[in-house]
């Protein structure tokens, strides 16, 4: 997953994460791509070191974990964390990056559809 973070952000990095986190456990198929995926992300949001990391990832969970018993909740989280990102070209990379890491496992349940579904209207994509 490729983001130009370079315009977002410390919030809206936080919020990127938060919906990756919540796409991620959309499914409760966790697959080591996903995990990779994030941890790279960290990375490129200077997280270098492997502690700062696991802290950041599992404050991210802890902060979705709610959002994710609900079909419902995880719509009202996702549509919150979106309006975080008000400039086209942000809105595009988050959508695309939550879509990456949904088809990854080759397969997209219906809770991953409805996040998707709700944020391409969100987003006007």
């Amino acid at each position: 997953m490729d983001i130009d973070l370079t315009d977002f952000s410390a919030a809206q990095e936080q919020a990127l994460f938060d919906l990756l986190i919540l796409a991620m456990y959309a499914d409760g198929h966790l697959t080591t791509f996903e995990d990779e995926q994030l941890q790279k992300l960290l990375a490129a949001m200077g997280h270098t070191e492997e502690v700062d990391r696991h802290r950041e990832f599992d404050a991210a969970v802890t902060r979705m974990r709610p959002s994710i018993q609900s079909i419902h909740q995880a719509k009202s989280q996702a549509l919150l964390l979106a309006e975080t990102f008000t400039q086209r070209s942000q809105q595009k990379q988050v959508f695309a990056a939550i879509e990456q890491l949904m088809t990854s496992d080759h397969h997209v349940s219906s809770w991953e559809n409805t996040l998707l579904m709700e944020l391409r209207m969100k987003f006007r994509l």
